[in-house]
């Protein structure tokens, strides 16, 4: 018998010193619960990799429904049946990589403003693809907030002197999110995440490559070897160049983009894919049991837990545990299934919510 559910290790953080602008968010949420790892809770965490099959940070197995398989890597799990766990028509198009990748993210300082191209950018290389994502707020404190796009009052010419001029901030439209806010960042979307915002951001990795990042500013910060802010540090590196292709300009702006791109989701509310967002959520913010159905037809789910306990229960009676800071996999062949989420204070309500990958409509995303 194979497992309907995994659970991911979540302990999966990136290097301090590769995201230097983490936060304390991340850390805070999955202490509420979790013991933390083997060489103790990192002081910042800026991303966690909570379901991954990248070669940079590839998620190994906490446990399944039915055995541990405990250290065993994901993708070698996947492995083993494809078809079962990803669905017939996604392994025959990526074999066992999950084409979403689900991370946290914290910041402490806003992330540098930057643009992600798409797959078929001319200027990306044969490890490099596109990188399509979505943020789902998970937390947000007070003032809390985010860069998306670029206010409405300048023309084109205006943005990119701006941008070359390192004076990004002067042209970019901020947002002040709430809990529940999903967020499309499509391609060619100009962006920064801000500081007091936890997200969970699932992105579309193509196989054997790594979604690819292009900096058009980092507001002029300077870091030590350490990760430290250090005005006798370096810069970290910046691609105006590249950037100034993938921006798209037909994107509208200020409240506008807000209008186009937000969708607010409160309890068992789903969010279809769009032209702009390939990853259809659902979210469930109160305790009691309900019933949940694969929001691609035939396909897998991704679920995070950010607060309280989340039980994923099969047809066949598996069952598996979702702590708040765990995520994992729903295989296809799941189907449908029970979700009972259970608080863990009785004055905070559990969290948790469903990703799934839909086939892009527009071409190159």
């Amino acid at each position: 018998m194979l497992p309907c559910f995994l659970k991911l290790s979540p302990y999966n953080f990136v290097p301090i010193t590769r995201t230097p602008w983490g936060g304390h968010l991340i850390v805070r949420k999955k202490r509420q619960i979790l013991r933390g790892p083997d060489s103790g809770w990192p002081d910042r965490v800026g991303e966690s990799w909570e379901v991954s099959t990248d070669q940079a940070f590839p998620s190994v197995i906490k446990k399944t429904s039915i055995d541990s398989h405990a250290g065993v890597p994901f993708e070698d799990v996947l492995k083993e049946n494809p078809h079962h766990f990803l669905g017939s028509k996604l392994a025959e198009q990526f074999g066992s990589h999950c084409p979403l990748l689900l991370k946290w993210i914290s910041a402490a300082d806003p992330l540098s403003v930057q643009v992600h191209p798409h797959h078929d950018h001319a200027a990306l290389n044969a490890t490099e693809c596109g990188k399509p994502e979505s943020w789902l707020v998970l937390d947000v404190e007070k003032d809390g907030y985010f860069f998306l796009g670029f206010k409405e009052d300048f023309t084109k010419e205006d943005i990119t002197k701006a941008l070359i001029s390192d004076k990004a901030g002067d042209v970019l439209h901020k947002v002040f999110p709430k809990t529940g806010d999903y967020i499309s960042i499509p391609p060619g979307c100009v962006h920064a995440t801000g500081p007091g915002v936890l997200i969970a951001e699932p992105q579309y990795v193509l196989p054997g490559r790594s979604g690819k990042t292009w900096r058009i500013s980092d507001w002029g910060r300077r870091y030590n070897a350490h990760g430290q802010l250090d005005p006798d540090g370096e810069p970290r590196e910046l691609h105006i160049e590249n950037s100034l292709t993938a921006i798209d300009w037909s994107l509208p702006r200020g409240q506008e983009l807000e209008k186009v791109l937000i969708r607010q989701l409160r309890h068992r509310d789903i969010s279809e894919a769009n032209v702009h967002n390939p990853f259809p959520a659902q979210l469930f913010s109160k305790a009691g049991l309900y019933a949940y159905s694969p929001l691609v037809h035939e396909q897998f789910s991704l679920v995070t837990c950010w607060s309280g306990q989340l039980q994923l229960i099969s047809s066949d009676k598996q069952h598996l545990v979702l702590n708040a800071g765990e995520s994992g996999l729903v295989a296809a062949g799941a189907g449908s299934i029970e979700v009972a989420l259970s608080r863990q204070n009785q004055d905070i309500e559990p969290g948790g919510a469903f990703f799934a990958f839909a086939a892009p409509e527009r071409k190159g995303l």
